[in-house]
């Protein structure tokens, strides 16, 4: 696998292995995981810059949003638009809340999540997207299902716990997010 950073790097062979677990301690970070959970060469700690902003954070604060997107606010209704500056007034203001959003079928419940993301995706706030179900978690931009997202295990009994763990990217990810939807 090396020789393909040889291909595109002027570096020596040691350097070439050190850009390779580095690159694949980039990847599992993504999914919650560490280098050191696996059984793979050690990496040492200066190839780790332990300031930089981690990969998963990363990752949200670059999420593409299309300009129709942000012209949303414009196109939402009354009841919409409400729910909207009732939501953001908590965001912007840096307060908590809990919000259940429901209404009848053809009363656009997604697209008022949706320009609640492009809105804060705008202003560079990170927003987690959670769904109940895969299908549901399809149809809204970077959707995962509640259990992927935050480690929820699916047999629940009384004594379970989220497998969220202290000192993961998972964890600073939740502590700077704005939103979850």
């Amino acid at each position: 696998m090396t020789e393909d950073y040889q291909t595109t790097n002027n570096v020596v062979e040691s350097d070439l292995t050190n850009m390779l677990l580095n690159d694949l301690n980039e990847l599992l970070n993504l999914h919650g995981k560490k280098i050191k959970d696996y059984d793979v060469p050690y990496l040492s700690p200066n190839t780790i810059d332990e300031d930089a902003i981690p990969s998963l954070i990363q990752e949200k604060l670059a999420v593409d949003i299309p300009d129709e997107d942000i012209e949303y606010v414009a196109k939402l209704n009354n009841d919409q638009m409400i729910a909207f500056k009732t939501i953001m007034n908590v965001i912007v203001q840096k307060h908590s809340g809990v919000f259940f959003v429901d209404g009848p079928r053809g009363t656009d419940i997604t697209f008022l999540y949706q320009t609640l993301m492009a809105s804060l995706r705008s202003r560079r706030e990170i927003v987690l997207i959670t769904a109940s179900s895969c299908i549901v978690a399809t149809l809204l931009p970077s959707g995962r299902t509640a259990h992927s997202r935050f480690k929820i295990p699916i047999d629940i009994q009384s004594s379970f716990i989220c497998g969220i763990q202290k000192q993961k990217d998972i964890e600073n990810l939740i502590k700077v997010v704005a939103a979850i939807i």
